[in-house]
């Protein structure tokens, strides 16, 4: 699978800052990234007035914002990988730009912070997480600068391949344990007639549908822990899987995704609409499709 090379934090000159900037340290030195970029994005019509003076020119504006920027960088941002921080000032939309920063330097992990209570705006995240053609990271405002435990969300389907092989090497540079989620449908086979025992063979069949999995994914079958799950429409599925993940202690979450996330799939549920009501502790790993130009959770 591709290397994550380049790795990308947006930053907004708040508290939260530190917190993506030593983050962004951590990850690169984990998956061994070769560069680091921190951008900053101004909205235009969040510019103070100036009683009808010129507003400082791009370059200026750069280099007094980019003070405080490397001031952060600087403190925590101590590892031998190269960075670079850079400031644009975007008239009309500042996720645009972000997206468009995204594919001018061929970045393959974007870092965005979540916020938590009122605080959280969350203005851009939802554009970016749909429009970026990378894999994406939310970043919580408390985490824990470690991978030990990882949670991988899959229904064992080719899309889910890819997430599933990221958990596994990162696991293998940290060390972490990988538990597994399966989410499944009983409801689609038997449905309107479903019984208990038809259920339960649907359960074995995707107990085994999930030992296939692993061998196709060069592990020996029950190597890894799986957590399966019925699908109930009434529960946000989502959630389910961060409850999960907080019950096993799970420092990283990781999911895969194929097609637009603003759609709902019938297995875990829209990632997207979910995110604003999230209040966790655990970093999210996005990992996208690259063959498609849509994206949804899987």
């Amino acid at each position: 699978m591709h290397k994550i090379k380049n790795i990308l934090a947006c930053l907004d000159l708040t508290y939260i800052d530190p917190v993506m900037v030593e983050y962004a340290a951590f990850f690169a030195e984990t998956t061994g990234a070769e560069n680091v970029y921190f951008l900053h994005v101004i909205q235009a019509y969040d510019l103070p007035d100036m009683g009808g003076r010129d507003l400082p020119d791009e370059e200026e504006l750069y280099e007094l914002i980019a003070q405080k920027i490397d001031a952060e960088v600087d403190d925590g941002f101590r590892k031998n990988i190269p960075i670079k921080t850079e400031t644009l000032v975007e008239d009309e939309d500042a996720a645009t730009a972000i997206i468009d920063f995204i594919a001018e330097t061929k970045t393959d992990l974007v870092l965005i912070g979540q916020k938590f209570g009122t605080r959280r705006e969350a203005r851009y995240g939802h554009k970016v997480m749909s429009g970026a053609d990378c894999d994406i990271m939310i970043i919580p405002e408390r985490v824990k600068y470690r991978i030990q435990k990882i949670l991988c969300a899959t229904d064992c389907s080719k899309a889910s391949e890819t997430a599933f092989k990221r958990a596994l090497e990162i696991a293998e540079k940290t060390g972490a344990a990988v538990d597994s989620y399966f989410l499944y449908n009983t409801a689609e086979t038997y449905f309107p007639a479903t019984t208990i025992s038809s259920a339960e063979m649907q359960k074995e069949r995707f107990q085994k549908e999930y030992a296939g999995f692993l061998e196709r994914m060069g592990r020996p079958p029950d190597s890894i822990r799986c957590h399966f799950s019925e699908l109930d429409p009434s529960e946000n599925q989502v959630d389910k899987v961060y409850e999960t993940a907080g019950k096993e202690n799970a420092d990283l979450i990781v999911v895969g995704a194929a097609g637009a996330i603003s759609d709902t799939t019938t297995l875990l549920g829209n990632i997207a609409e979910n995110f604003n009501n999230l209040e966790k502790k655990i970093p999210l790993l996005i990992i996208k499709n690259k063959k498609s130009k849509r994206f949804f959770l899987i």
